[in-house]
Parts: structure tokens; sequence; C-alpha cells
């Protein structure tokens, strides 16, 4: 008995340690984004990295853990028929598509709100998907792709209504984005609306110049405390489990 309460508040000392911990902690937020665009399209997501133009900058060395809390697109004008869409961050935006599940190595997770459709959300407005603190390399490049979820985790790409970057003619005779996220041969850092297929698989065909949707990425440098809670509850329901096993 003495062990199951020792484990009880060993279990709990260590949630309030790492609660005030994390308040002591510069816990910055701050955002990734492009929001420059006026013009109405269905797109299937964007690439995006975890340190373009953060405001504010954090000051942080690549590769140091981010968690993503929120990522919004901007619906457009277009109208669509999606529903029950849920938000995936993938390592790569070119990642082949095909056979995709929540099993496949390039998923990195899938967002825990579920937007079931965006005919009520007025144009301008967010289409919001909400994260648990997932976890994020500073300085890695991802793709924030609109899904359908399988019964058994497949994840399908859908289009969904949303704003995308203005393009105007250049001196060169072609059509470039007026505003940019990166640059305009950063194709990772683009949205798409086609899907090609080809012998090795199917894969997102980018905007010209690498043109972009709106969009706002929200991370923190260290997990809500919310994720903290779950994870050091589940640390301590995980300890007093093997004591039981333990004892038993």
């Amino acid at each position: 008995m003495r062990k199951t309460r020792s484990s009880v508040v060993f279990g709990f000392a260590i949630l309030v340690a790492l609660i005030c911990t994390s308040r002591r902690v510069s816990a910055a937020t701050y955002t990734s984004s492009f929001t420059a665009g006026g013009s109405w399209n269905t797109v299937y997501g964007q690439g995006f990295s975890t340190s373009l133009a953060p405001a504010p900058d954090p000051g942080l060395n690549t590769g140091v853990p981010v968690y993503l809390n929120q990522f919004d697109f901007y619906k457009s004008g277009n109208a669509d028929s999606a529903s029950n869409v849920r938000l995936a961050i993938l390592n790569n935006f070119f990642a082949n598509l095909q056979g995709l599940t929540t099993a496949s190595p390039a998923v990195v997770g899938l967002s825990s709100s579920t937007v079931s459709g965006t005919g009520a959300i007025a144009t301008g407005a967010p289409i919001s998907f909400q994260f648990n603190s997932l976890p994020l390399s500073y300085g890695g490049d991802y793709g924030a792709v609109f899904v359908n979820v399988g019964p058994n985790g497949e994840l399908t790409p859908v289009l969904v209504s949303a704003l995308t970057a203005n393009y105007s003619q250049g001196a060169d005779g072609n059509f470039h984005p007026t505003a940019n996220y990166g640059t305009e041969s950063q194709f990772q850092y683009a949205t798409s609306n086609f899907i090609a297929t080809n012998q090795f698989g199917q894969f997102f065909n980018a905007f010209s110049f690498a043109g972009d949707g709106n969009f706002t990425a929200t991370l923190s440098t260290v997990p809500e405390p919310a994720s903290l809670t779950a994870a050091v509850g589940a640390a301590a329901a995980t300890g007093l489990l093997r004591r039981r096993r333990r004892r038993s």
C-alpha cells in the first residue's frame, strides 16, 4: 500500500514540477504565415517551415523542438463540398500520396479537431485546426494537407475553399505572385490544387512560381500545460501499473 501511495505522490510531484517549470521557461508563442493573397480558390494544402519569417522571432537554433498548436487557412468565396476535414501534417509537401495512411512514415500527425464543413464560414474567416502541441523541429519543412480519414486510417486529400496568392504579369511576360512565402523557387513552400499520377505514385503539383495559400501556423517553444498534464498523468499511471504488476 505504501508503494502505491508513494508512486501517486511521486507522479503528482513530477506534474507540479513540470508545470511550474513550464511557467518559468519562456513559453514563447510565434507564427509563421502568409496572408497577403486575395484570390478565390480551392486547394489541397500548403507547404510551410517552422522557421520562415517567424513573428516574433523566438531566437532558436535549427533542430530545436517546437510545438504546433493551431493551423489556420482562410475561406475563399468558392463553394466546396468537402466535409469531415482534418489537417494532416506531412514531413514533405511532395510526399507520395498513394496509399497514404496515418501509419505512413511521411505523416507527422493529425489535427485533434475536425471541420465538418466550411459552408457556414464567412469569406476571409479562418478555417481553424487544433493540435495538441504536435512536436515539430525548428527549421524543418512540412506540408499541411486537408484530408478525410478512413476507418482504417486511410488519408485522402480533399480540396477545400481557401484564399490564395494574387498574380500579376511581370516584365518577362509570365504571371508571378505579387507576394510570396519564401522565394519563387522554393516550391516546398507552395500550395496545390492538382495531383499528378506517374509511375512513382501521386504527388501535388505546386502553383507556378511557388504561389501560396493564405495560412497561419501558430507554434510555441514549449508544450501547452494541458499537454504536459496529460503526458505526466500517463507516465504516473504507467508507473503505478508497473508497481501493481510487480506486486502481483
